[in-house]
């Protein structure tokens, strides 16, 4: 018995003697590699992926044809211009809304047009709708020359339309112009005699015969810078200088103003009936 007892004593103490095992750790850097491959693998799909989706919207097919806006139209804006403008502008685009260089040509052919004098944004406001957004020209006289009457804006802008003379709408004429009419849509004649016509357009926009004025004749204009305002009754009045530029000896432009309206209160002619006036000294002197 003793010794069966020792034996198991013995057993024991051998047991617990024996060496422990421990569990083995991962290296530090196993994570870290692990969170790598993952975002390389993500950033492997979004470059596949991306210029794939892209692709495919650029290619898509739009639901309805694209819509042009063109912001604040003005009622006079011919239709026929308005639709070419609209068919330009939908030609230089793309189905797709990611199309940065179709909306800068866009952009071009608003602005060649003739019809803005400044053209702000084109942008996409949807994937089947361009707004423009820009300022309108101003028509605001016909300049005649032998080839016909020829539209302008207020800054003396050539428009994109033009009349067999006698044929134009009931703006101010601009007649004896002696530059050469400018050969680009948007340009202005060179020298300052159109500008000079223009001043006299501004002058008597609020006046209440403005309607019996029928043109300004720059004829003398070349020799010595002077004009003259034709009314509907084909009378000339001698204006002299152009607003602002008149010589000591002239009366300013607001005391020639006076004098026609003062004709126009007394007969309910600007021209008080007469064939020429002259308005360039103290007293308008009739003819």
């Amino acid at each position: 018995m003793a010794d069966e007892t020792r034996r198991m004593a013995k057993s024991s103490k051998s047991a617990s003697d024996a060496p422990r095992t421990t569990p083995k750790r991962l290296p530090a850097w196993v994570p870290t590699a692990a969170w790598c491959v993952c975002l390389g693998g993500t950033a492997i799909a979004l470059a596949i992926g991306v210029p794939r989706l892209l692709n495919r919207a650029a290619n898509a097919h739009l639901p309805a044809p694209i819509r042009v806006v063109l912001r604040n139209e003005p009622a006079w804006l011919p239709k026929d211009e308005r639709v070419a403008i609209e068919r330009g502008i939908i030609k230089s685009l793309t189905s797709s809304p990611f199309d940065r260089d179709g909306l800068i040509a866009a952009q071009r052919v608003a602005t060649s047009c003739g019809w803005y004098s400044d053209v702000k944004q084109v942008r996409r406001s949807n994937v089947d709708e361009v707004i423009v957004d820009g300022r309108w020209a101003i028509p605001c006289a016909l300049v005649c020359d032998a080839d016909g009457e020829h539209l302008v804006d207020t800054h003396g802008r050539l428009l994109p339309r033009a009349y067999p003379t006698g044929r134009g709408p009931k703006l101010l004429r601009i007649t004896g112009v002696t530059m050469p009419r400018p050969t680009v849509i948007g340009a202005t004649w060179t020298g300052d005699e159109i500008a000079a016509a223009l001043s006299m357009a501004s002058l008597f926009s609020e006046c209440a015969w403005r309607s019996q004025i029928a043109a300004v004749d720059l004829s003398t204009w070349a020799k010595d810078g002077t004009l003259a305002v034709m009314s509907d009754k084909n009378c000339r009045i001698i204006w002299g200088r152009a607003p602002g530029k008149e010589t000591a000896s002239e009366v300013p432009a607001m005391q020639k103003l006076a004098a026609l309206q003062l004709a126009f209160a007394r007969s309910g002619r600007v021209d008080a009936g007469q064939a020429v006036l002259d308005l360039c000294g103290d007293l308008t002197c009739a003819r």
